[in-house]
Order: C-alpha cells, then structure tokens, then sequence
C-alpha cells in the first residue's frame, strides 16, 4: 500500500510558507496509482505559483512486515 503526499511551498527559501497534503483516508494499492493521482494535484499547485515535491510512500497500517 502507498501514502500520497504533496508539499508545495510558496518560497523555497522560507519554510514556513510551506503546507503538507497527505491522503491518509484512502491508500494506493500501487506506486503508479499514487503517482497518477498526485500529478493532477501537483500540476494545479504549479500553476497556481508554488514550487511542487510530490512522494508515495509505502505504508502498512496493519504492522505486517513490507
């Protein structure tokens, strides 16, 4: 399973202009699903002026070995 994650940060040089965005209601069962639904996201950031860092994660909620 996979965990989304965006930052996007409106300076790259202050982090306190910084915001974090993780889907942690609904993980991907693939890292290709992840991305696919990142890009979208990560594209509507940039063009709104942000600078984009896109991550998915493998996560296992239920403590089982990776």
């Amino acid at each position: 399973m996979y965990l989304a994650i965006v930052l996007f940060c409106a300076s790259v040089t202050d982090s306190q202009t910084c915001n974090i965005l993780v889907r942690k209601n609904h993980l991907f069962k693939s890292v290709e699903a992840c991305q696919e639904e990142t890009l979208p996201v990560a594209k509507y950031y940039k063009y709104m002026g942000y600078h984009v860092k896109t991550q998915c994660l493998e996560f296992n909620p239920f403590g089982e070995l990776i």
